[in-house]
């Protein structure tokens, strides 16, 4: 994906940002969970965007935990601030293999 591609998804995903239309998901203190990927899939598989924002108490690195959330679920990461990352991901696309099992996810990624 260009950087144009991306500045215009983050663009869009602003606007819903805006409007208050743009799914949240908070990743609490266990960190990113096979349950908490499951739900970020849902979410992707039925809205394009998705805002994920890290909590205090995770212990997670910002930027690798970025490359790991847009591997694991497919997504492009379009945009990250701080500790809250927007992932886009277009809709259509068959559920990602790699979250049939529990073994994706570890705390401390």
């Amino acid at each position: 994906m260009t950087s144009k591609e991306r500045a215009v998804l983050r663009a869009q995903s602003e606007s819903l940002a805006k409007a208050k239309t743009l799914q949240r998901l908070i990743v609490g203190a266990q960190g990113i969970t096979f349950n908490v990927l499951m739900a970020a899939m849902d979410v992707l598989m039925k809205h394009e965007f998705l805002r994920i924002k890290l909590g205090e108490g995770c212990g997670l690195e910002r930027k690798q935990t970025a490359v790991m959330l847009g591997q694991l679920l497919d997504a492009a990461v379009v945009g990250q601030v701080g500790f809250t990352i927007t992932l886009y991901r277009r809709k259509g696309l068959p559920r990602p293999d790699n979250l049939t099992k529990p073994q994706a996810a570890a705390k401390g990624a």
